[in-house]
């Protein structure tokens, strides 16, 4: 527990502005995934374009002035705004079902999973390459060993 008489207060108004910046961000939160079920819709055909642009504006604005806060740094909301953008172009587009694909980042056995897939299964070693895999094993020198 804090002993002076400031840091009493400091705590008192770091409690204050941590509820408020958390009611901010919520509003911030709702008004993007408003828009992000709005362009979702158009997927099942109920894409309405006059309907979609305000709540885009709404969402853009609520992460600008959350930037202009603090509450969220500017190159956050800068990409947030970016992607929120692009899903807005794809959706008029008629791409919707690329418009809500996250990027992921995918784990190295699932790339190598993938790419066994899709690569056609090797053939079997040729004459040359044999050749070639004993003249560098008779290449190399034998281990020393101690006496």
């Amino acid at each position: 527990m804090a002993h002076h008489k400031s840091a009493i207060k400091r705590i008192r108004r770091n409690d204050r502005a941590n509820v408020r910046n958390s009611q901010y961000l919520s509003a911030v939160r709702t008004a993007v995934k408003r828009f992000r079920l709005a362009v979702l819709g158009a997927g099942q055909g109920t894409f309405d374009k006059e309907a979609v642009r305000p709540l885009f504006v709404n969402a853009q604005s609520a992460l600008g002035k959350a930037a202009t806060k603090g509450i969220l740094h500017r190159n956050n909301v800068s990409r947030k705004i970016g992607r929120l953008s692009a899903m807005l172009r794809s959706a008029e587009a008629g791409q919707v079902a690329q418009a809500n694909v996250k990027a992921t980042k995918k784990s190295a056995s699932a790339r190598r999973a993938e790419a066994a897939a899709e690569a056609p299964a090797p053939a079997t070693a040729t004459v040359a390459t044999k050749a070639k895999v004993t003249k560098t094993a008779a290449k190399k020198a034998p281990a020393k060993t101690k006496k």
